[in-house]
């Protein structure tokens, strides 16, 4: 799968606080007939530098001719079509002079809508994501509301979040050296069960004092943000190529990481079961895009999976994080499934990057969803509504990341690094 970095530039118009949108030609490399804002791939100039280049190519306005007024998180979207995983950076500038907009050749016409009319038409991916990481506010979100963002957020993976928190900690490395420290040893707390929320934190103060302040400390955590947006991907590259031809493979929930092994292997999978894993049910939109790939693709229910797993030649999870001794925290359901495995002579792999390894000595705390999610309360009954487990070393076979198949003495190494950062953070 193929990274590509992207800006997405929001013109709005003074007085009434319309965007501009234009419908794309033909002539475009992708999404032909969509509806987009201003938009363009990021060169070595960086994603700010090319807000301004686009909108002067596509528009025909000048540097003056606009004020930038708010940058928002980037927003990552996976094509599995283009096989392609978009990282969107959003601006939203005011047009100070609308009568000046002149298309180009990528737009065969532009229109001025309101904001809350953008769902309605038929667009580029995840526009309406996109224009909301930039309605809100002006300049950039401020770290703490980000960090406030992540600790509530129930809808994106451990992956994601941890970019998120990397990403709040750069825009903080421009600011006073005390509240970059703050914020470090904040995110450790933020999702106790996901890893790379908390080695966001370990590894964003490590950089800081080796590095010092200002540009260095910057360009460091910016480098550190890129190879983590790639981690998945060649973890994914690895993993798939560990599946063996015709291999039956079961696996549950939905896992980024997983459906870019199963995208990569697709040719060679004979048979895949996914367990719909409920109460969410996440496993039906694997099972969809496992389809879309060309793999004969079936759902099982979560109690059926456990023996079609036992009768499989491969489990394939991913982790949400990774202890020192190789043992897994993942989606309640994953320990059954081994069981499974191992009770049948199947092996289980796990793909997931290095950013899911814990500290020594850091215990996950297994956070719980809703318990309206299991349904309308029941008088006398306590429901619990578990959403991560461990699974013991002993029963996962192989672990994948992007360095490829790693030890649990590997795990460790990495694991005692996060461990003399946590010690030092704390120390500062």
């Amino acid at each position: 799968m193929e990274l590509r970095h992207v800006v997405t530039c929001f013109l709005v118009r003074p007085g009434d606080g319309r965007v501009l949108l234009g419908e794309r030609s033909e002539d475009v490399g992708t999404y032909p007939g969509r509806w987009a804002a201003v938009s363009g791939s990021v060169e070595e100039a960086g994603p700010r530098k090319q807000a301004f280049r686009e909108i002067k190519e596509e528009t025909g306005l000048r540097r003056s001719d606009v004020e930038l007024a708010a940058e928002g998180l980037p927003v990552r979207s996976a094509d599995w079509d283009l096989n392609t995983l978009w990282v969107v950076h959003p601006y939203r500038f005011r047009c100070l002079a609308p009568e000046r907009v002149r298309r180009d050749w990528e737009h065969i016409r532009f229109d001025w809508t309101e904001p809350d009319h953008i769902p309605q038409r038929e667009t580029v991916p995840r526009l309406t994501e996109t224009w909301q990481a930039v309605a809100r506010h002006d300049g950039r979100p401020d770290p703490g509301a980000v960090f406030q963002q992540v600790r509530a957020d129930r809808e994106h993976g451990a992956e994601e979040l941890g970019l998120r928190t990397l990403t709040a900690l750069r825009w903080a490395a421009e600011g006073p050296r005390e509240r970059f420290r703050e914020l470090c040893r904040a995110a450790l707390s933020l999702r106790p069960s996901m890893a790379p929320v908390l080695s966001a934190g370990l590894e964003a103060g490590a950089l800081a004092r080796d590095t010092g302040r200002g540009g260095g400390l910057v360009q460091a955590l910016e480098d550190l943000i890129a190879r983590r947006e790639l981690a998945p991907l060649r973890a994914a590259e690895c993993a798939a190529g560990r599946i063996p031809d015709g291999s039956h493979v079961v696996t549950l929930s939905y896992s980024f990481s997983v459906l870019a092994t199963l995208r990569g292997a697709a040719g060679r999978i004979g048979r895949l079961s996914v367990a719909e894993s409920r109460p969410a049910r996440e496993g039906r939109r694997t099972a969809e895009l496992a389809a879309s790939f060309a793999i004969p693709a079936e759902l099982v229910t979560d109690a059926a999976a456990v023996r079609t797993a036992a009768e499989a030649d491969l489990v394939l999870t991913g982790a949400d994080s990774l202890l020192p001794d190789g043992s897994v925290v993942n989606k309640t359901g994953t320990f059954a499934l081994c069981c499974g495995a191992a009770w049948g002579g199947a092996r289980t792999l796990v793909v997931a990057s290095e950013s899911k390894v814990l500290p020594v000595g850091h215990r996950p705390e297994m956070e719980t969803m809703d318990p309206s999610e299991l349904g309308e309360s029941l008088p006398g009954v306590n429901v619990r509504n578990p959403c991560f487990e461990t699974v013991p070393a002993d029963l996962v076979s192989e672990i994948v990341t992007e360095r490829g198949p790693v030890r649990a003495e590997q795990l460790g190494d990495r694991a005692r690094e996060l461990q003399r950062a946590r010690h030092s953070l704390s120390g500062q």
